[in-house]
């Protein structure tokens, strides 16, 4: 399919709309105007979801949201359309330099939510797939998108969760949520689920 001319905004629409992705013949360049789109677009997604956030929100980082709409929609692409080489695939999907800050998490997340079920799918295809450790990599650093997937917990730094109220208890309630028993293997995160469930903590998870 490459017959659309805002086929980045066509696929971040789907995707947050319907929770699918469009795949093209190849990978297509995206263009300025398509990037201002998508961050509106996105900022009006970040806007709605918030009002159902505990407490205060942080304001919309249209760059982060920007960083993980493009990687997610070339990571898709990628599961197609194969003419790169390591380096290219580094240019392709490059790091996030902004500043990691709750802001950042939680506007990627609009879109980096859905970046564990492409690696899946990446694995799935070829277990050896060369973006494979670049996307988890990036998943690993905004690990708040990671929950329920399979990353190492011990070497992730909980300790931002505790910069910002709203972040913290969307993070504890995504835990319970998905039932993600993985992270529970962290005491800082065990400890935040038992103040939280107090005695009751056996009735909301029989696992813990």
């Amino acid at each position: 399919m490459n017959t659309t001319k805002t086929p980045f905004l066509d696929t971040i629409y789907h995707l947050r709309t319907i929770e699918q992705v469009i795949l093209y013949d190849k990978v297509i360049t995206i263009s300025k105007e398509e990037e201002i789109d998508v961050i509106s677009f996105l900022e009006t997604e970040y806007e709605r979801e918030i009002l159902d956030y505990p407490g205060i929100a942080p304001r919309f980082n249209s760059a982060a949201a920007l960083w993980a709409a493009k990687t997610v929609y070339l990571a898709a692409q990628l599961l197609l359309y194969r003419e790169h080489n390591s380096n290219d695939l580094a240019v392709l999907l490059p790091d996030y330099n902004g500043k990691l800050d709750a802001s950042a998490i939680l506007s990627a997340d609009i879109c980096l939510r859905f970046l564990p079920q492409i690696i899946m799918e990446m694995q799935r295809i070829d277990p050896e797939d060369l973006v494979i450790p670049i996307l988890e990599k990036h998943l690993f650093r905004f690990h708040y998108s990671a929950i329920g997937f399979e990353v190492d917990i011990q070497k992730i730094d909980f300790e931002i969760l505790d910069t910002n109220d709203c972040l913290h208890q969307l993070y504890i309630d995504r835990i319970v949520q998905r039932k993600a028993i993985k992270f529970t293997e962290s005491d800082f995160i065990k400890k935040q689920l038992e103040i939280g469930f107090g005695d009751y903590r056996k009735i909301f998870w029989a696992q813990l």
